[in-house]
């Protein structure tokens, strides 16, 4: 244990000075120089690319085979003690333990942003993303997985896939822990969250206006709409990462190497078979290392695609124009989808009150809220607290979901928040940090699931060093737009209702520097003036090598996650989602690792 004197625990939501105790997250069994020496005799049966949501389940699960040497490589190395604590997430985006992917510029969006472009964080150390997200635990509904066998998913739908959410499952809550639902002995802790901000209430309160319910559990089968605080993956009031719960614990085991700052640049294929892969070390050398069974990509929705197509898999026409052996006429890189937000509606918290008072209520909730944590009490403040909303009240799948962020008074501006998390321009951080001056602000974020047009990856080059050009194609369908409005307009109306008011909750006028003057707040041209500001990625993005029946020509996988025409190569990651679970999508990612791992062991008979 490493203890921390006088931690100032400063980040996007509160800051506060604790004394605070936090385990050392490291792996501790590093093989890189072993494998840039080239002096080893170990054969290795798989080579899993990724040490991220998925990747790191996976090596873990099939070193449970002792007669299988499992190489996990990872670009990069152990995340900072920083991202232990869950109120501390955002610190590391937009630093080394992050990939930077940004979007390309879509004309009808992303005005309100950096460049106008769209910032896609992506995990780069152990643990990938599950080290570095918001950890919460919701897996998807009856619906969704249930579409994912309608459409050529053989074996993934609800039913099949409920066993391996349990078999991960170290389910905290003994007040609802249900054997039907969760489990109680895997690896992965899971927790509610809980927080003191009086919001919740509130805005509970409001839900149940707007007819929602409190289902308890974002996780029961039967769940499809209502509003709950989130379950998450935290341990003792800390970070569950993948890492934690599925690498450090095997780390002894002599048949799983884990390389850290192994950056892969190509599969290595022979005859149409995949056997082994090439990689770069930090000094820019090129190696490569073999394996006798399998190589399995899962280093993520932009990575994975991307290695693909520089290994000669993919769309024809792109890899020629790249200048690129093509080996299997894939549609890689397509079918990209993401849960887009929209970050424009913002409330003051009783602002027409002396300055000290606010200050001081404020610094009392963020002193309540870090005071959990040595509790071992996990919390993400108001963040804990999700609604799904069915906006057209039709099959019961929620088409809204409803994320919720409190910022403290007067802090955004010093840890240039709106930037650095959500990849605002200066000019709207600004107007942002203005509010924020004057109270706290709690942003109500309507986020879409309705998908009708997916964007898409390419190749910027044949460069393995260079990344790809994303098109995110967001909101770019009418059916799309009108859910985000829908979605809009059930927050204002929910923010009417009386318990808010009462608790002195008040929309800010948000003048987005390019919209009509005559454009006036609550419209629907207002609305769209917003979107096309402010509606920008809540970091879901998953589907560019999509699963589905082998002729289905959109298909890269198969249900068994094998790639199309390529043998002993399989893709394990977000990336082979064939759509978008209705919720955040990490808990899916590792379900489709449980179950990946253990198609494989069918296969060999293990």
């Amino acid at each position: 244990m490493k203890l921390f004197n006088n931690y100032l625990l400063s980040n996007n939501l509160y800051e506060f000075e604790i004394f605070i105790k936090i385990d050392s997250i490291k792996y501790p069994n590093d093989f890189t120089s072993t494998l840039l020496s080239g002096e080893y005799e170990t054969k290795f049966h798989f080579i899993v690319v990724g040490a991220g949501s998925a990747g790191s389940i996976i090596a873990a699960r099939l070193s449970e085979v002792t007669d299988w040497n499992i190489l996990l490589l990872e670009a990069g190395g152990d995340p900072p003690e920083s991202s232990e604590i869950p109120l501390k997430w955002s610190l590391a985006l937009n630093t080394e333990y992050d990939w930077k992917f940004l979007t390309e510029q879509e004309d009808n969006l992303f005005k309100g942003l950096d460049g106008e472009r769209c910032h896609v964080p992506r995990g780069c150390m152990l643990g990938g993303s599950s080290s570095m997200n918001v950890m919460l635990q919701i897996r998807g509904t009856k619906f969704d997985f249930d579409n994912w066998k309608k459409i050529g998913c053989t074996g993934w739908g609800f039913d099949s896939v409920l066993p391996y959410f349990i078999k991960s499952e170290h389910f905290t809550d003994s007040s609802r822990y249900d054997a039907k639902i969760h489990g109680n002995s895997g690896p992965l802790t899971v927790s509610p969250f809980q927080s003191p901000d009086p919001a919740i209430q509130t805005i509970s309160q409001a839900a149940d206006m707007m007819g929602l319910t409190n289902v308890k559990d974002l996780n029961k089968i039967e769940r499809s709409v209502g509003y709950a605080m989130s379950d998450s993956i935290t341990r003792d009031g800390l970070r569950c990462s993948t890492l934690k719960a599925f690498l450090i614990p095997n780390s002894g085991r002599p048949n799983l190497f884990v390389a850290k700052y192994i950056r892969v640049t190509r599969i290595l294929i022979e005859n149409k078979s995949a056997v082994g892969v090439e990689f770069v070390t930090k000094t820019g050398e090129f190696k490569t290392v073999n394996c006798t069974l399998e190589v399995i990509l899962s280093a993520g929705v932009v990575m994975s695609p991307q290695l693909l197509m520089l290994s000669g898999i993919g769309p024809a026409d792109h890899l020629k124009e790249m200048g690129i052996d093509v080996l299997a006429d894939l549609a890689v890189g397509k079918n990209y989808q993401d849960h887009v937000a929209y970050f424009g509606l913002v409330l003051s918290d009783r602002k027409d009150r002396p300055i000290e008072d606010i200050e001081a209520e404020s610094q009392k909730l963020r002193k309540d809220t870090f005071d959990l944590i040595p509790k071992k009490i996990s919390t993400m403040g108001l963040t804990g607290l999700l609604s799904f909303v069915d906006t057209k009240r039709a099959n019961g799948n929620p088409d809204i979901e409803i994320m919720k962020i409190r910022y403290s008074y007067n802090t955004t501006k010093q840890m240039n928040t709106f930037k650095n998390m959500f990849g605002f321009s200066d000019k709207m951080a600004d107007i942002y940090n203005e509010l924020n001056m004057h109270s706290d602000i709690i942003l109500m974020i309507p986020i879409c699931n309705t998908i009708t047009k997916p964007g898409y990856i390419l190749l910027n080059s044949k460069d393995p060093m260079e990344n790809p050009k994303i098109v995110t194609n967001y909101l770019s369908g009418q059916e799309e737009i009108d859910t985000m409005l829908r979605g809009i307009e059930f927050v204002v109306e929910m923010c009417k209702k009386q318990p808010m008011i009462d608790a002195g909750y008040a929309f800010e006028e948000i003048p987005f520097p390019n919209c009509d003057v005559n454009c006036k707040w609550g419209t629907k041209d207002y609305w769209k003036c917003g979107i096309k500001n402010l509606a920008t990625s809540i970091f879901h993005s998953v589907g560019t090598n999509k699963m589905g029946a082998i002729d289905d020509k959109t298909s890269v996988v198969d249900p068994c996650l094998k790639v199309i025409g390529v043998d002993r190569l399989r893709v394990i990651d977000s990336s082979a989602m064939p759509s978008l679970v209705s919720c955040n999508t990490n808990a899916a990612t590792m379900m489709m690792a449980e179950k990946g791992a253990d198609i494989i062991k069918t296969q060999y008979g293990k």
